[in-house]
């Protein structure tokens, strides 16, 4: 009798287990969930157009196998692209990551640092480069209207080769085939490398220089000849006629034309990214093949140079309308 109760009682406890979805010897049932992340993190998360107030990332649970969602990712900032998507939840676990796009503006915005920091370099080349280029320029210049044949004939090769060669073949002239022979005469036998920022202002240089020096032969030459004249005269030497009387007139005449030469440099550096040299274009090109996004990245590298020219051509007008007015 007392084997019957017993059997009863672990047969009724059985069926209560079963019943009640706990079957010994089996394992639990795993929950459907699903987990939401996104780069960057933290965008709200909008679900059959129902903002539920959390963000990425976040598991929903209890989830219904099946079941199909919308899903719209936005970050908060304005800045970034809100993300559709859509989530056909399958029975276990469930995993959707969504990468969220910067907008064209929140782009050119986040990489504006880096393009001004490379544009202060280009600034920085263009003005030592032109301020030599006048130096050199100047001198060879003069050198192009004195009576001096050995000179004459010096500074017309100078000029005509540089102005009659690529910038950019100038460039590579001097960073690639400079070093071998530095290294001949050194004694070393093997190539001794330049750095690029040294390459680079070289040849900025040299061909400002072949520039300048005819400009500054035309403005020279631009002067009535009465002048020379009228000065020797009065006593001077050709150098002092030349410095005290001829120079002065023709620096009001080449400014404009200085100006000009300036801002043509300032975009004739771009060349120098070909050499490594750490500049605007260069450091673009390093960021278009980072983020795949050129037409932002070249838009923003050509607004950048606008600005950097506009102020320089407003100065150079004002700088003539001043001189005319001393006239």
């Amino acid at each position: 009798m007392k084997l019957k109760v017993t059997l009863i009682l672990i047969t009724s406890l059985l069926l209560c287990l079963a019943v009640s979805g706990i079957v010994l010897g089996e394992p639990d049932v795993e929950k459907t969930t699903l987990t939401i992340t996104s780069d960057p993190s933290g965008a709200d998360i909008i679900i059959n157009g129902k903002e539920i107030g959390k963000q990425t990332p976040h598991t929903l649970e209890n989830l219904q196998p099946g079941q199909q969602l919308e899903l719209v990712l936005k970050k908060p900032p304005l800045f970034k692209k809100s993300v559709p998507k859509k989530v056909t939840i399958k029975p276990g676990k469930n995993d959707v990551f969504v990468a969220i796009p910067e907008t064209w503006y929140y782009y050119m915005w986040l990489y504006l640092p880096t393009l001004l920091k490379a544009a202060g370099m280009t600034l920085f080349l263009t003005i030592i480069a032109v301020f030599n280029g006048i130096i050199i320029g100047t001198l060879t210049g003069i050198a192009r209207v004195v009576h001096n044949k050995i000179l004459n004939t010096i500074a017309g090769i100078y000029v005509d080769f540089t102005r009659g060669t690529p910038l950019l073949v100038q460039i590579f002239m001097i960073h690639f085939g400079t070093p071998p022979i530095i290294g001949h005469l050194m004694g070393t036998g093997n190539p001794i490398p330049i750095n690029p920022f040294v390459s680079a202002l070289l040849a900025l240089s040299i061909n400002s220089g072949a520039y300048v020096a005819e400009i500054i032969r035309a403005g020279i030459q631009s002067i009535d000849i009465g002048q020379m004249e009228a000065a020797r005269s009065l006593g001077m030497t050709y150098r002092q006629a030349m410095r005290f009387v001829i120079l002065p007139q023709a620096l009001k005449r080449v400014i404009p034309p200085l100006g000009n030469e300036f801002i043509a440099m300032l975009k004739d550096s771009s060349l120098v990214s070909v050499i490594g040299m750490e500049e605007l274009v260069r450091r673009a090109q390093v960021i278009v093949t980072r983020t795949y996004r050129p037409t932002e990245t070249w838009i923003e590298v050509g607004l950048i140079f606008l600005l950097m020219t506009i102020p320089f051509t407003r100065l150079v007008a004002y700088l003539e309308r001043r001189l005319k007015t001393s006239d």
